[in-house]
C-alpha cells in the first residue's frame, strides 16, 4: 500500500545507493577525485555514463577543459577516502594525493585509473546537459578496468549523511 509523502521523506527510502568516484586531473597534472551519487548507465551502444555533478565542483571545471575523466567504483576498504573526496574542495586541496588511494595509469585517457577499486571506466565526454538544475555529464566509456580479486567488494551509499558501507 502507497501513501502520499513529501519527497525529502520517500528520497531517504532510496538507500542503499550506488557511490562512484569521479576521477580527473588539471593541466599541472594533479589528480582530483569527487564521490558522486548521481550516476547511471544512459546508453549500451555505444557505452555511456551519466553523472550528476553540482555547478562549482572543481570536478566540472576539468571535465569541460579536458573533455575525459575515470568513473571508478570504489571497494569498501575506501570508505574513509570516498567520504574525505566527497566532502572536501578540489579547488585548494590536492585530493589526489591527501586521499591516500593508489593511482595507475589509463589506457586511453590522460586521467589515471584507481588501482584497488572494483571498477574502473575510462570516459571521453559527449556533451553537458542541464535539464533541472544540475548539470548532467554524458560520457562515452573508451576502456574498462576490473580488479582482479573478485572478493573485493563495492562501497555503496547506505543511508543519509554520508553513512557508507557494503549490501551483505
Amino acid at each position: 500500500m502507497q501513501e502520499a509523502a513529501k519527497i525529502e521523506a520517500a528520497w531517504e527510502r532510496k538507500y542503499p545507493e550506488q557511490v562512484v568516484l569521479a576521477i580527473t586531473k588539471n593541466s599541472e597534472e594533479r589528480v582530483n577525485l569527487m564521490a558522486i551519487g548521481w550516476v547511471c548507465i544512459a546508453s549500451d551502444e555505444p557505452p555511456m555514463f551519466l553523472i550528476g555533478i553540482d555547478d562549482n565542483a572543481y570536478t566540472l571545471e576539468l571535465i569541460r577543459l579536458h573533455k575525459e575523466f575515470v568513473i571508478a567504483y570504489p571497494s569498501v576498504e575506501m570508505a574513509d577516502a570516498t567520504l574525505y573526496v566527497g566532502t572536501t574542495h578540489g579547488h585548494k586541496e590536492d585530493k589526489g594525493v591527501r586521499c591516500g588511494l593508489k593511482f595507475i595509469p589509463a589506457d586511453k585517457v590522460n586521467v589515471p585509473i584507481l588501482a584497488d577499486a572494483v571498477a574502473n571506466f575510462e570516459c571521453r565526454l559527449v556533451e553537458i546537459t542541464r535539464p533541472g538544475n544540475c548539470p548532467l555529464i554524458v560520457g562515452e566509456i573508451v576502456a574498462s578496468h576490473v580488479n582482479a580479486d573478485e572478493s573485493v567488494k563495492r562501497l555503496f551509499t547506505l543511508g543519509k549523511g554520508y553513512k557508507l558501507g557494503k549490501i551483505d
